[in-house]
């Protein structure tokens, strides 16, 4: 399909806005998951404060989703134009580049942020199993003691 110049201009242009706009949707990301960090790490885990930043971060994520499949509708759309006039559309494949970089590089810390944090949030859980679980074995160990206490005669006790 032949793209007149201005359609392939809008193009390139709607390009380098979704590459913008999905910088600003993982630098959201970031943010929350720094905040699901710092609701990990404290004392008194808030589950209702990283409930809610799972729900954000759902929504952020469906953001992604939306903007990757409308980069690549497009990008299908002028590839071939890019590809064929690299000298006409040099300083639009940089500015490309240069947001690809950047995204990917938000990806990468994204991802091992959330990494770090999977390992301390199945740490925290585990351990909050492992205290119900000694929670439930203390309370069966005097609820035991009560009942043999009570079906013994006052003598013996």
């Amino acid at each position: 399909m032949e793209l007149k110049d201005n359609a392939k201009e809008t193009y390139i242009q709607l390009l380098i806005d979704s590459l913008g706009k999905k910088q600003e949707v993982l630098n959201e990301l970031m943010q929350i998951t720094t905040r699901q960090q710092t609701i990990i790490d404290s004392e008194g885990f808030e589950e209702d404060e990283f409930l809610k930043t799972i729900t954000l971060k759902e929504e952020l994520i469906k953001s992604l989703d939306q903007l990757d499949r409308g980069f690549e509708m497009i990008y299908d759309r002028v590839r071939e134009e890019l590809n064929n006039n690299r000298k006409e559309y040099i300083y639009q494949i940089t500015s490309l580049k240069e947001l690809v970089t950047k995204v990917t590089d938000l990806s990468i810390k994204l991802q091992a942020l959330e990494k770090r944090n999977r390992s301390k949030l199945e740490a925290l859980l585990a351990n909050k199993r492992k205290n119900i679980k000694n929670s439930r074995l203390s309370n069966e160990t005097v609820t035991n003691y009560y009942k043999n206490m009570t079906s013994k005669p006052e003598a013996q006790s």
